[in-house]
This record gives C-alpha cells, sequence and structure tokens, in this order.
C-alpha cells in the first residue's frame, strides 16, 4: 500500500490548467506528468458544477504518495475571490480597518457562506456566516443590513 508523502494545495482557474511553470515547478520535481495532471483537472474541473464555473479560481488539493502516484481534489473558490466578486473588486484593501474599498449588504455574505459551507467544515449557517464576515472585514469590506 502507498503512503502519501506530500500534500499540496493549488489555486488555479477551473478547466484552464496549461502545462507551465507554475505548475510544474511544484508538481515536476515529485516525479507528476504536469500534461497529464492538467488533462484530468480540466476534466473534472469543467464538469457543470453549482459552485464554481469555467475560469474561477478553485482550490486543488493533491496529495502525492511515495510510489508517485496522486490524487486530487477541487474545491470552489475562496471566500475572498467570492467576495472579490460580489463587490465587484479586483484587489482588496492595502490597509483593512483603515481603509473601506466596498460595502456589502449581509444577503452577498449569507449567498457566500452558503456557497462555501461545504468546504468551512461547519455544521451551521450562522458559524459560516460569521467566518465570511471576518473574511469581508479583513479585506477591507464593510457588511451592511439589508
Amino acid at each position: 500500500m502507498s503512503v502519501v508523502v506530500a500534500k499540496i494545495n493549488l489555486l488555479m482557474e477551473a478547466g484552464k490548467a496549461v502545462p507551465g511553470p507554475k505548475i510544474a515547478s511544484v508538481l515536476g520535481p515529485r516525479g507528476i506528468p504536469v500534461p497529464k495532471f492538467c488533462e484530468a483537472f480540466n476534466k473534472v474541473a469543467s464538469r457543470a458544477n453549482a459552485n464554481y464555473k469555467v475560469g474561477d479560481l478553485v482550490t486543488v488539493r493533491i496529495s502525492i504518495k511515495d510510489d508517485r502516484s496522486h490524487d486530487f481534489t477541487v474545491s470552489g473558490p475562496p471566500v475572498a475571490y467570492l467576495l472579490k466578486q460580489e463587490a465587484k473588486l479586483s484587489k482588496s484593501s492595502s490597509n483593512p480597518g483603515k481603509e473601506l474599498v466596498a460595502k456589502l449588504p449581509m444577503s452577498a455574505i449569507i449567498k457566500v457562506a452558503k456557497c462555501k459551507m461545504a468546504d468551512m467544515k461547519v455544521d451551521n449557517e450562522n458559524s459560516a456566516v460569521k467566518m465570511v464576515v471576518g473574511t469581508a472585514k479583513s479585506m477591507g469590506i464593510e457588511v451592511i443590513e439589508g
């Protein structure tokens, strides 16, 4: 039985992975054939999925085993990415707490929390909302009622 020797997390665009330096520098030294990985990732990440669409930034968790085999899981976009999309921002605040870059209604926060609830490992929506509100504050986004 093979043993997991490395776990890697990457942020990649769903369905648009190409063999290049970003991916090759991480997977190549561990003996993972980059073109085959990209092909498999694109196939999985371009399936119809409610949490993300092709082109969205997604989290890929890769487990590499001692026999150089690997498997991976794709989870939805990070909370910060979803908040930037909701607020139509290109980047968040460089000085959070002092500089506000956007205001989002609570309905947008709840939408993001519902989308990410499975990835957050929480058992109720209220906990997920609190986590998303914390991320929003750390990005310079004010949450307003509405």
